[in-house]
């Protein structure tokens, strides 16, 4: 459980980090290589987060839809920072 934990937060971490240098949220398939892990792993990972509502994924798959503040989605909220443009919920 302990290594789940940590899991989660790196894999938390590495989601913000990749929304804010590339203005999207990683794939399961970035973040399984990042990490090292099989996708599985990551996909579970990804689940837990849900579960604890630190991110929302797509109905029925392991997409992203939003990391609180961003969204991977397009929304009426925006904010430009250094030349970037962020969607927000």
């Amino acid at each position: 459980m302990a290594e789940e934990s940590t899991l989660d937060t790196e894999v938390r971490h590495f989601i913000y980090q990749t929304f804010i240098s590339a203005l999207r949220p990683p794939t399961t398939e970035e973040t399984a290589k990042r990490f090292q892990l099989p996708i599985n792993k990551i996909e579970s990972a990804f689940e837990r987060l849900a579960a604890t509502h630190d991110i929302a994924l797509a109905p029925g798959s392991h997409s992203i839809w939003m990391a609180h503040p961003f969204s991977a989605l397009p929304t009426n909220y925006t904010a430009k920072i250094d030349g970037k443009k962020y969607y927000g919920n």
